[in-house]
């Protein structure tokens, strides 16, 4: 079991990582350097995706047995994130968020099936996703 004071750390550093993701839709909301926020913001978006598979990298290789089909798993987030950063040449910020979004939600769901015993963290990625996807809407109606 997790130590409360590692939970409280983790909480912390959630809600800290909200803070790229608001400044960089201020900064498109507001036009300061809108166009260079939102593709930070994307840009963050799937450094985010990527950190919250390795998270499940590291319940894998803790797991008993074969870990691999979770191995797997874990590298989605990042597949797609550095596949949307490349796609960014072709693809528009539009479609980007809107991928960026959905993927959010459906890793949320994820999580949710494969860590259902930690409940601690479930709430804490249930207001950290709904806050980012929220974001995500945000721009993508001032993107429209």
């Amino acid at each position: 079991m997790i130590h409360e004071k590692a939970i409280a750390t983790a909480q912390r550093l959630g809600y800290a990582g909200l803070l790229p993701f608001l400044a960089f839709t201020l900064g498109g909301l507001l036009d300061v350097y809108g166009d260079h926020a939102i593709r930070l913001f994307v840009i963050y978006s799937a450094l985010i995706l990527s950190f919250l598979g390795g998270v499940h990298w590291g319940v894998a290789m803790r797991s008993e047995g074969s870990p691999s089909r979770a191995l797997k798993w874990s590298m989605l987030p990042s597949i797609i994130g550095i596949i949307l950063f490349f796609a960014g040449v072709w693809v528009s910020p539009l479609t980007m968020l809107t991928v960026l979004a959905l993927t959010h939600l459906f890793w949320l769901n994820f999580e949710k099936r494969h860590l259902p015993e930690q409940l601690w963290y479930l709430e804490l990625r249930n207001r950290l996703t709904f806050t980012v996807v929220a974001l995500h809407v945000i721009l993508i109606i001032i993107s429209l």
